[in-house]
């Protein structure tokens, strides 16, 4: 069995033969795309452990992925095991009444997020973030819906923006309709309104021409999907005060966020609190659970069944199990695990800049706790603060090189630069320091 940080030597057997089977039996191999894009070296995975997982040839990689974001404790954490091992053997799966677990749950996440007054539960983020949606046009009685240009917020015809648009598909002004994220969605989004992320004037620009007209503006509070871009200094206040004055509700979609930049997420970390919050990945530590809620007042309507939700596998038994068992280690001991991430963030960002810095290669690396993102450039180093840049001024390719030397040496990260890289409790810093050996031979290969 090769170890990580091993030039794995059977790399493309056995994972491209399955992978290679997969096709003739799911659509392109595999049920995410994101999984088995075409620049992707074939992977794929045996089993995980902690920070590690192995491919089906035995090749060990240390993982920054943490399966896009929920693996907060890495994999097969202990705890969660027995939680889960024990609900399934002693109490069922799927029950199909009310269950005291999903009010532990939901009591836990109040303590994280108080804005939550009430909370309902969901299977995907795609899923909560369209419940949120039509609550807050419910609520509002109003049709139109702010996003940001790089966000994302499920492939729902809600919400499912062209979030990776080409430059020249983009809005020329302060703002521009949405734009149909895949075929099929017969014009949806409607009534969707896409601006520049980090730009105020753009977005109070929105509110004077659509007076009166917008229900909400959903935001992701730490720009995930085109890379980490932290929201700039003032903004996130001077959003919650935009939509105050012109009546719209203000959504934050923490599913990437959520338990990660801080047990209480973005609104925690910045101090900004919105009327709607949507939270998923981390809270399930691998198992798939969302939850969206706000104000009593604004949750009225689903109490009530003014507006409808359901869902037969909403509060499903073994993941609630998961999640309690979750977010009963994050307030147990919040301080030390966020403290331990935020630490060894800090040395990944520091160490990876040396590294690029002394190569020449020209870079940015933007963080926010455990969420990092390395981004290169194809000359001079430029800002990042939006979607845009990320398009204008990234390289692309040299980003995917640096992935395929890095997998090959035993650290995975996902090849795709609008995708950054999470870190978990479980990593340390002698893995931070395996990770910077290996980057700075792939660097120097890249340079060669």
């Amino acid at each position: 069995m090769q170890r990580a940080g091993t030039t794995p030597e059977t790399y493309t057997n056995t994972n491209e033969q399955i992978l290679q089977r997969g096709r003739r039996a799911i659509a392109g191999g595999d049920s995410s795309t994101m999984r088995v894009l075409p620049y992707h070296l074939p992977l794929v995975a045996s089993h995980g452990r902690g920070s590690r997982v192995w491919d089906v040839d035995g090749n060990e990689y240390l993982d920054l992925n943490m399966a896009f974001g929920p693996l907060l404790f890495g994999h097969c954490p202990e705890h969660v095991v027995a939680a889960v091992t024990d609900q399934i053997t002693n109490r069922g799966s799927q029950l199909g009444f009310p269950t005291e677990i999903t009010i532990r749950v939901a009591e836990k996440i109040q303590k994280l997020y108080p804005n939550m007054e009430l909370l309902r539960f969901a299977n995907s983020g795609t899923e909560a973030d369209v419940s949120a949606t039509r609550l807050a046009r419910a609520f509002t009685g109003r049709p139109i819906v702010v996003q940001f240009e790089g966000h994302y917020h499920g492939w729902s015809d809600t919400l499912f923006n062209r979030y990776h648009a080409p430059l020249d598909e983009l809005s020329s002004g302060a703002y521009g309709p949405a734009l149909s994220g895949t075929r099929g969605m017969n014009g949806a989004p409607y009534d969707n309104l896409v601006v520049r992320w980090n730009d105020i004037d753009a977005l109070e620009r929105t509110f004077l021409d659509h007076p009166g007209q917008v229900a909400a503006v959903i935001m992701e509070p730490v720009m995930g999907n085109a890379g980490v871009i932290a929201p700039e200094r003032d903004y996130l206040e001077s959003v919650r005060a935009l939509t105050k004055d012109h009546g719209a509700l203000l959504i934050f979609d923490e599913v990437i966020s959520g338990l990660r930049v801080a047990a209480g997420g973005a609104q925690e970390f910045y101090g900004v609190m919105p009327d709607i919050t949507v939270i998923s990945k981390a809270v399930g530590g691998g198992y798939p659970v969302a939850a969206f809620g706000g104000s009593r007042e604004i949750m009225e309507l689903v109490a009530t069944g003014t507006m409808f939700h359901g869902g037969v596998f909403s509060g499903n038994a073994v993941v609630m199990a998961a999640a309690d068992a979750v977010l009963g280690e994050v307030i147990a001991n919040g301080d030390k695990i966020y403290r331990h991430m935020h630490a060894i963030s800090d040395e990944l960002a520091r160490g990876a800049g040396e590294i690029f810095e002394q190569a020449g290669i020209p870079h940015t690396i933007q963080y926010v706790g455990p969420m990092l993102s390395f981004f290169l450039f194809t000359d001079k180093v430029e800002p990042i603060r939006e979607y845009r840049d990320v398009r204008r001024h990234c390289d692309f390719v040299k980003y995917i090189r640096l992935q395929h030397l890095m997998q090959k040496s035993g650290v995975y990260y996902h090849p795709n630069q609008f995708e950054p890289m999470f870190l978990s409790a479980v990593h340390t810093s002698e893995d931070i320091g395996l990770a910077l050996e290996r980057l700075e031979q792939a660097v120097a290969c890249l340079n060669a």
